[in-house]
């Protein structure tokens, strides 16, 4: 008596059915899949991933694997025929990802799968005569005494060599000691001092750690220091963490500081199996800690069996700065600074600045500086970002001056560039980015210029190569929820916006976004309630979440509310307040407004106010496309490649 399929066993035979039907078209992709499911990508990934524990992609890719093992052991065709017969459309490749899958090219197949061939060989048709018979036998047998001559000579030599050079057996060292699965996440670095000052110098190694492996190009995935400050005390589990993460193996690690004694236990964990890989004591001077930093993150490689180069090996044992008490203030600075508000930014300025007057060549702090001078122009500021350029400049030109190369500098002037309107520039700096490496650092301006397929090709690119599910270091939580909506992905758009909340529950600006983007989907008891709360946790009355909540009260027939939150704006923008006329057309072009919309907007123009980047972005400007005025103001901005 058979029992019915399971519904999750039912999708799985839907699934191979649909490949198997489209066996040959290399262009059946996670899309094609999807839509013959009646899914969105996301739907089918999530519901896959929690039956399988794979990607769409990793899935469609192995059943096609397993066709072509099928076909080369029944000797159907040339290895090269048989890639194209299950959808590859680069016999290269196919060997390639054969290989990955079973460990051996496919033209050694019928050496490395006798086993398998062998109901092959004696699987002959009524036409077969017992003299073909006999020959395959006899050649199947001879294959077999070589293969087994073979294996007992290897047996031999490797026994001789046992016992003429013995190994220690007490080696920390798990069967992957030669490790290939080169990924690894940093935890947070616990503090054992005692002493709660010290926390800035912990979450600093961490950073540092961070920062050298992710110098070296053969550890393929290092975890950014942002998703990883998110475990910090965290109860989860070593094999939870590495699912989570989709890494191989974690460094876990402690530091102590007692007077002007340092003190640092590693322990590298398989992060799978829970099981220690390597572990490792260093202690020192405060002053020797940048040597410190940089002989730890070598020796992790080591254990990764990485390969340094000479440019990346300088890199590693280069310090931000020599002047350990500099370093002292600039750690000090980042801690206070990554409360990310107006009045922690401000606060944070001064331990950047007596950073650099301990260290006049310190490139990190000039950058901090510009920095918290930048953003006061941005978001949660009180001063035009004319003026807020005028500020930070300086800080910003000494920082490239001294470090050309600064990462983090050249993301943030890229995206500076474009709240200044220079797309040309900023597209300039985007490019040089993708040339280090971060495919998707640009998603921020892709928005910009309002191109959402590509951020949400990029966004399920890194769901198919990572299999992420809570791992979000790499999108940009401004861009992709609206990206997602404009792409039809709504249930995608709304569980990032849960998740976005939940990591970043005093982030005020993501209240805004979100609010504005519920508001987008008619949901306007959902934005009400999450601008009312961004409103109430931020520390300044945002004019944007006023605008939007005026809104949404005008859609839910409460007109005289939204009247007097609309008023407010209005004499708030009357009275000199900057960068918040645009917020202004933003209500008007909701409502239907257009004369009243572009009034508004050309004010702002005259103004350069930052916000006017958002015209081919924000939904409430989107309500003018139409209008003849809303594309001669894309061009006056400066927009590029206008449909």
């Amino acid at each position: 008596m058979t029992s019915n399929p399971s519904i999750e066993q039912e999708f799985l035979v839907k699934l191979n059915n649909l490949i198997e039907l489209n066996l040959e078209n290399e262009k059946f992709t996670v899309a094609e899949l999807a839509a013959s499911l009646g899914k969105s990508r996301s739907q089918l990934h999530r519901k896959l991933h929690a039956i399988t524990g794979k990607s769409t992609s990793q899935f469609i890719r192995e059943f096609r694997l397993k066709k072509a093992m099928e076909m080369l052991q029944n000797n159907e065709a040339t290895a090269s025929e048989i890639a194209y017969k299950v959808g590859f459309g680069s016999p290269s490749y196919f060997s390639t990802c054969f290989h990955d899958y079973y460990g051996y090219p496919p033209g050694e197949v019928k050496f490395r799968n006798p086993s398998k061939s062998l109901s092959n060989i004696y699987n002959f048709s009524p036409k077969q005569n017992s003299d073909t018979i006999i020959i395959k036998k006899r050649i199947y047998n001879l294959r077999t005494y070589i293969i087994g001559a073979l294996a007992l000579m290897l047996f031999v030599s490797f026994a001789y060599y046992k016992y003429a050079y013995p190994i220690h057996d007490n080696l920390n060292i798990t069967e992957e000691a030669s490790n290939t699965i080169t990924s690894i996440a940093v935890l947070p670095f616990k503090n054992i001092s005692g002493n709660n000052d010290d926390e800035a110098f912990c979450d600093g190694m961490t950073t540092a750690i961070i920062s050298r492996l992710s110098k070296i190009k053969s550890i393929k995935k290092v975890i950014s220091h942002t998703s990883m400050m998110h475990y910090k005390n965290s109860k989860m589990t070593m094999p939870e963490i590495a699912d989570n993460l989709n890494v191989h193996y974690i460094l876990e690690s402690s530091f102590q500081k007692s007077a002007n004694n340092i003190k640092i236990n590693l322990q590298l964990i398989d992060g799978p199996s829970d099981k220690l890989f390597w572990s490792s004591e260093y202690e020192g001077k405060s002053d020797s800690i940048f040597k410190i930093q940089a002989l730890v993150a070598e020796m992790v490689a080591k254990q990764l069996d990485a390969d340094i180069t000479q440019e990346e090996q300088k890199q590693i044992e280069k310090p931000l700065t020599n002047n350990t008490e500099a370093y002292k203030n600039y750690l000090i600075g980042k801690r206070i600074f990554s409360s990310w508000t107006s009045k922690s930014h401000v606060a944070s300025r001064r331990y950047f600045e007596k950073a650099i007057q301990l260290d006049s060549s310190f490139a990190e702090a000039y950058y901090n500086v510009g920095l918290t001078y930048s953003l006061m122009g941005i978001w949660g500021g009180n001063i035009t970002k004319k003026e807020a350029n005028t500020l930070s400049k300086p800080y910003f030109d000494k920082a490239l001056q001294l470090c050309p190369d600064n990462y983090e500098l050249l993301k943030y002037l890229a995206y500076d560039a474009s709240f200044d309107w220079n797309f040309k520039k900023s597209e300039t700096l985007f490019k040089k980015l993708d040339d280090l490496g971060d495919k998707y650092v640009s998603d921020g301006f892709y928005f910009i210029m309002g191109n959402s397929e590509k951020i949400v090709t990029n966004y399920f690119e890194i769901l198919e190569e990572q299999s992420m599910d809570e791992n979000y270091s790499n999108i940009n939580w401004r861009s992709l929820p609206y990206a997602l909506f404009y792409k039809g992905e709504i249930e995608e758009s709304k569980h990032l916006m849960n998740i976005g909340l939940k990591l970043h529950p005093s982030y005020d600006a993501l209240y805004d976004h979100f609010g504005n983007l519920y508001l987008a989907m008619e949901d306007y008891e959902t934005a009400q309630n999450i601008l009312e709360t961004g409103l109430l946790i931020s520390e300044k009355r945002h004019a944007s979440m006023v605008i939007h909540l005026a809104v949404v009260y005008h859609n839910q027939g409460n007109h005289e509310k939204s009247q007097d939150l609309l008023n407010e704006v209005i004499l708030r923008a009357n009275s000199g307040e900057p960068e918040i006329n645009v917020f202004v057309a933003h209500y008007y072009a909701r409502i239907g407004n257009h004369d009243e919309a572009f009034k508004w907007l050309n004010i702002a123009f005259k103004k350069h106010e930052v916000d006017l980047i958002w015209l081919k972005a924000d939904p409430n400007l989107l309500q003018l496309k139409d209008d003849y005025r809303y594309k001669l103001l894309c061009k006056k901005v400066g927009f590029l490649n206008l449909k």
